[in-house]
């Protein structure tokens, strides 16, 4: 039997989901007691990568894409990427991880250098930020060590805490073509979150009536009478605001 206990279970799990899939790191922007790390300026937008085809000293068997913030495509098979794997004749791409898979690592203790880490399956491309207090700019691939990890080291004056932080935050929701980036908000969170809610309440009951009490048609709909009766009494809450606003006069209104 489908008891209240075992709805508000199902709900439970739903919000639970839902907040995890909607509460991620932003990938272009990181604030923290330290200061902040912003590296929408160093990251392309045309769909290519700030730093192409960079070999590793260690081997010369691949090399290695990598864009901040925004996704690039490198092909054949690096689509909406942050971090690729190419060989060394090009015919070959692999992703290493997308933009929304990002987590910072602001570092623990006094002078600890932050890193960002994105991943794609079991591999995990680990990018070293190193602070340029001259200005300078440098990206090296260290290639992969162990199996499926893979090193990279950014300097930058974007690496530095407050370096380059004053561009606002950027939104992190995932685009529909998975090509990475943006922001769910709030408000987008609330949206979801109650439609699903509604569905659950609303399929939930349907279900108790149809195979419980054996009920069908309109009989279906939980709360029935309160739903139907529902726009009459929004009509009668906008009629009686309006009165009281515009100094009409207003009946008495009794609550629902």
């Amino acid at each position: 039997m489908m008891t209240p206990k075992f709805w508000l279970t199902i709900i439970t799990i739903n919000c639970a989901l839902l907040t995890s899939s909607v509460i991620a790191d932003d990938p272009c922007r990181y604030e923290t007691t330290k200061g902040i790390i912003d590296l929408t300026s160093i990251g392309r937008t045309d769909g290519k990568p700030a730093y192409a085809d960079k070999t590793p000293p260690a081997s010369a068997d691949y090399k290695y894409s990598y864009n901040p913030c925004k996704p690039f495509t490198e092909l054949p098979n690096c689509i909406g990427v942050a971090a690729c794997q190419v060989s060394a004749d090009g015919k070959l791409s692999f992703s290493l991880g997308k933009q929304e898979s990002v987590k910072w690592n602001p570092g623990s203790g006094l002078g600890s250098i932050p890193s960002i880490t994105y991943t794609e399956g079991a591999k995990v491309v680990t990018v070293t930020l190193v602070c340029s207090a001259d200005g300078s700019e440098d990206f090296d691939a260290m290639g992969e060590n162990p199996i499926n990890n893979y090193k990279f080291r950014l300097s930058h004056k974007c690496a530095c805490w407050d370096g380059c932080g004053h561009t606002p935050p950027q939104p992190t929701t995932k685009s529909p073509g998975g090509g990475g980036g943006g922001g769910l908000g709030g408000g987008g969170a609330f949206v979801i979150i109650l439609l699903v809610l509604a569905i659950v309440y609303f399929a939930g009951f349907a279900s108790y009536y149809k195979f419980r009490q054996q009920k069908s048609g309109a009989e279906l709909i939980p709360h029935r009478t309160f739903w139907v009766a529902l726009p009459g009494y929004a009509k009668d809450g906008a009629v009686y605001v309006f009165r009281r606003v515009s100094g009409k006069g207003a009946e008495s209104y009794n609550s629902v």
